[in-house]
């Protein structure tokens, strides 16, 4: 069957060919520009996908370096999600695992994220326990109208909990700002599952499960191999469907021209009837000939590849940094789940870059020092490569929302449409909801008002 607007090589005589539409560009090969060429390609679009990398996956990708291999973005998934159900041959390369997930505290303690009510209230005895009550009993009457991603979460758990569950500390490492200075609307996406898992009510029980709850997922992690082979399944799907992939296709400008657009990488240039961008939201405008506003900032993220020889002094294969020191936010020991190389560990090391550009020797001196003062990691740990990745985490300072949505405005008022957490400058959280928010998107924005199914 002939995909629709293909040129009709076998007319009869005397019948011109119909020319081929012009294909329809997706500007990111991560999550979200994925999920949309594959939509787009099903809805009977020619499809180009461009992405700068020299591989897919956007910011979630791996290392490998000599016989590790290491990753940056969570390597987690879950059995059935949105994504695996449209690309099923990425789901069938990866692997079941146990993850459990700790956290260090303010009051240096290896506890489970992103609470513990044993451990993080009831063992600090009943005066603690009231302290907490009343905390929380004042910040539903002075916070109650949320301005901040702090005030949200006082609102939520008290001022006292938020401190000493080293969430506080957490928010301000993440987004490179205090919390009282972070958009609430941030607050509402990321944290809304973590306070109300810390809130009092859920620790006493108030709030249970349903009994007719449905099994959880099955825990996945991405294969052996690293990312790389993961994405390979999904380029095969899109290339057996028509789509085009482009990697190492830098974009310089993209300029609206009759019957459409020209995108000019690095090169050359690509028509296109329609363009969509999951790129970084102030990259794409500033393709348009749009200047953004400073306050739309994002933290690059320095990854720390360590080979370790010891005990690490901890259990589990991610801990997360809650304490008010360090500037490293979470690590992951890839090793407990792929085992051993040659009787060493190895794992994944995250700083966001807050405070400006840093030397690796030196984060990763500071790392170091931080897990000894905790009696961790003693033993030999050996630094065996990095690397940065900008545009990792929006800061969200207050102002930024708004004025991302502007900007987006206006992109989209030159015809090209935004999708995905780094088009839109958007909090999302996983694949499965990038995959979703893709869904919704065009399925309101098909071609002629139809829905892309």
């Amino acid at each position: 069957m002939r995909r629709a607007g293909a040129v009709l090589a076998d007319a009869p005589a005397g019948v011109s060919a119909q020319p081929a539409r012009a294909p329809v560009v997706v500007l990111g090969g991560g999550v979200s520009g994925l999920v949309a060429a594959d939509m787009l390609a099903d809805a009977g679009e020619r499809v180009i996908l461009l992405e700068p990398y020299d591989r897919l996956g956007g910011n979630q990708r791996s290392a490998n370096i000599g016989p590790y291999t290491f990753d940056i973005g969570s390597f987690v998934f879950f059995s059935g999600s949105p994504f695996f159900r449209r690309f099923p041959g990425a789901e069938a390369v990866c692997q079941p695992a146990r993850i459990v997930v700790d956290r260090i505290t303010p009051q240096r303690r290896i506890s489970r994220y992103p609470f513990s009510v044993p451990e993080d209230l009831l063992r600090r005895g009943p005066v603690e326990v009231a302290r907490t009550a009343l905390s929380l009993a004042w910040g539903r009457i002075a916070d109650r109208a949320p301005t901040s991603a702090g005030s949200f979460a006082r609102y939520y758990l008290g001022r006292r909990l938020f401190v000493e569950s080293g969430l506080e500390a957490y928010i301000e490492r993440l987004c490179g700002i205090p919390a009282d200075q972070v958009e609430h609307q941030f607050a509402e996406k990321r944290m809304n599952w973590i306070a109300r898992a810390l809130s009092l009510e859920t620790a006493a029980g108030l709030v249970r499960p349903k009994r007719d709850a449905a099994p959880a997922p099955t825990v996945l992690v991405r294969p052996r191999q690293g990312f790389t082979h993961l994405y390979d399944q999904v380029a095969a799907q899109l290339r057996a469907k028509g789509v085009s992939i482009r990697l190492g296709a830098s974009l310089t400008k993209i300029e609206r021209v009759a019957g459409g657009f020209e995108v000019s990488i690095k090169g050359g240039v690509v028509k296109a009837a329609r363009v969509i961008s999951s790129l970084p939201l102030t990259l794409t405008a500033q393709a348009c000939g749009l200047t953004p506003p400073p306050i739309i900032q994002s933290l690059p993220l320095l990854s720390l590849y360590v080979a370790y020889e010891g005990d690490l002094g901890f259990p589990s294969e991610v801990l997360y940094n809650f304490s008010p020191t360090g500037s490293w936010k979470r690590l992951t020991v890839h090793s407990r789940v792929y085992g051993k190389v040659d009787g060493r560990e190895y794992l994944s090391v995250e700083a966001p870059l807050a405070r400006g550009p840093s030397a690796p020797a030196d984060e990763f001196a500071a790392f170091l020092a931080f897990m000894r003062e905790h009696g961790l990691m003693t033993g030999k740990a050996t630094l065996v490569g990095h690397d940065r990745t900008d545009f990792a985490y929006p800061t969200y300072a207050h102002g930024s929302m708004a004025a991302s949505e502007a900007l987006i405005d206006a992109v989209e008022a030159t015809g090209v449409e935004m999708l995905g957490r780094q088009g839109r400058f958007d909090y999302i959280p996983t694949s499965s909801r990038a995959t979703e928010l893709v869904a919704e998107r065009l399925g309101r924005t098909g071609k002629e008002g139809a829905a892309v199914r």
